[in-house]
């Protein structure tokens, strides 16, 4: 099948969309074992389980579950299965279905993939509501709305936290919510670093390729003035890693320009590098920035006071609770969800309470929401590899002065 459309799905026949889901499962998945030759996997094959297909039979009244493609309805076959599965009167091998149930919630992910594929692609006007969005972070819903309720008020915030909680992840849902749609043309996301420069930010001079210089007018400014001709719409501005860069260096006169009571040509400037006869910059009040910030990177200086004062700092915490659980359970069996949550759990207390670490540099929840390629069958290897090559060198690195507390935290994540 082409590669082109493969994702859209309306108006493909069940078997087409098998074919789409074959090539999604090869595509996105191709170092699992369990898929290594995607079209003869037990995967491709979940329309062929009778348990499924009666399934689908009782509540949709098809009998091909490729014949589904509502995100929420292939949730409730898997929902059926997790039924039968804790029904201690069910006969039937709960092993065997366990396995039917980590099949549905592939094609589950497939679905959504295609759903946020397309919504991002082809129809950007689909309104964004967060308590609707399956895949939204693990965050509590009011948390999130204290947030947005923040920043329409303050129009500039930074999310910050430990490595892993999903930071920048968030700030995406957060300027969908604040757009009301996933229009991504009204979202621009960049990362700041130890080169950027207020000429790549704001505006600078730059050459050409005749050998000339011009005035050029950098990314922030191309984007307000986006805004400013579209004041009906909100524009968000996601800057990742913010501290990461010499703030008061890029950010110039916008230290003034970007307070939320100054959003307004009364207080437009002349920019360092405009001609007299340049028209004067300011910041619309449609525009929203949001920073993220990691809290365990030591080789970062702190912001400074001034850019402080303009933003309004968010804490976002690792999330291992029950809707983090139950993400998981989609792959992984109940007690081994159970004792993932209760390691890291106890390592972030660890690393909390002590006096050379800290809050900042816990463990985020986001280091285990890579599922493609796992389900009980070897859940245990997966848990080894996170460790061996994320969790182990992390901890390395923040207990680098020392020995005993990272043997401490190793042990208590491989127990």
């Amino acid at each position: 099948m082409p590669t082109q459309g493969v994702y859209q799905l309306d108006g493909k026949s069940h078997e087409e969309i098998k074919e789409s889901f074959i090539h999604y499962m090869s595509d996105k998945n191709a170092t699992s074992k369990q898929i290594k030759d995607a079209a003869n996997s037990r995967y491709a094959k979940i329309d062929a389980i009778s348990i499924v297909s009666s399934i689908c039979k009782k509540l949709y009244g098809v009998d091909n579950v490729f014949s589904i493609t509502e995100v929420a309805s292939i949730i409730k076959v898997s929902e059926e299965l997790t039924f039968l599965i804790n029904d201690p009167n069910n006969e039937a091998n709960v092993r065997e279905l366990k396995n039917n149930r980590s099949y549905i919630n592939k094609y589950r992910d497939f679905l959504i993939y295609c759903a946020n594929l397309n919504d991002g692609t082809f129809d950007s006007q689909t309104p964004y509501v967060f308590a609707e969005d399956i895949g939204k972070p693990f965050i509590a819903e009011e948390k999130f709305y204290e947030i947005e309720e923040l920043i329409r008020r303050k129009k500039n915030i930074v999310l910050q936290g430990a490595p892993g909680v999903g930071k920048t992840f968030l700030a995406k849902r957060i300027a969908y919510q604040l757009v009301g749609a996933k229009k991504d043309e009204n979202i621009e996301t960049i990362q700041f670093h130890q080169s950027y420069s207020y000429e790549d930010f704001i505006q600078g001079i730059r050459p050409t390729t005749s050998g000339d210089f011009t005035i050029r007018n950098g990314i922030f400014y191309n984007f307000c003035e986006k805004a400013k001709n579209n004041p009906d719409e909100a524009f968000v501005f996601i800057i990742d890693e913010i501290n990461r860069g010499n703030l008061s260096k890029i950010f110039g006169e916008l230290l003034m320009l970007i307070e939320y009571d100054k959003r307004s040509p009364r207080y437009e400037l002349k920019l360092t590098y405009s001609e007299d006869s340049s028209p004067k910059f300011y910041v619309p009040e449609n525009v929203y920035i949001i920073g993220t910030m990691n809290t365990a990177d030591r080789s970062i200086a702190i912001v400074d006071y001034a850019l402080r004062r303009r933003f309004a700092f968010c804490d976002i915490e690792p999330e291992f609770g029950d809707t983090f659980k139950k993400f998981l359970e989609s792959s992984l069996s109940k007690d081994f969800v159970k004792k993932i949550c209760e390691r890291v759990t106890h390592v972030n207390d660890v690393i909390h309470n002590s006096t050379s670490l800290g809050k900042g540099f816990e463990i985020g929840h986001s280091y285990f929401c890579q599922l493609n390629s796992v389900d009980e069958e070897n859940e245990a290897e997966w848990w080894q590899s996170i460790c061996k090559y994320e969790l182990f060198p992390y901890l390395r690195e923040i207990c680098f002065d020392n020995d005993d507390l990272y043997n401490e935290l190793c042990h208590i994540l491989g127990d």
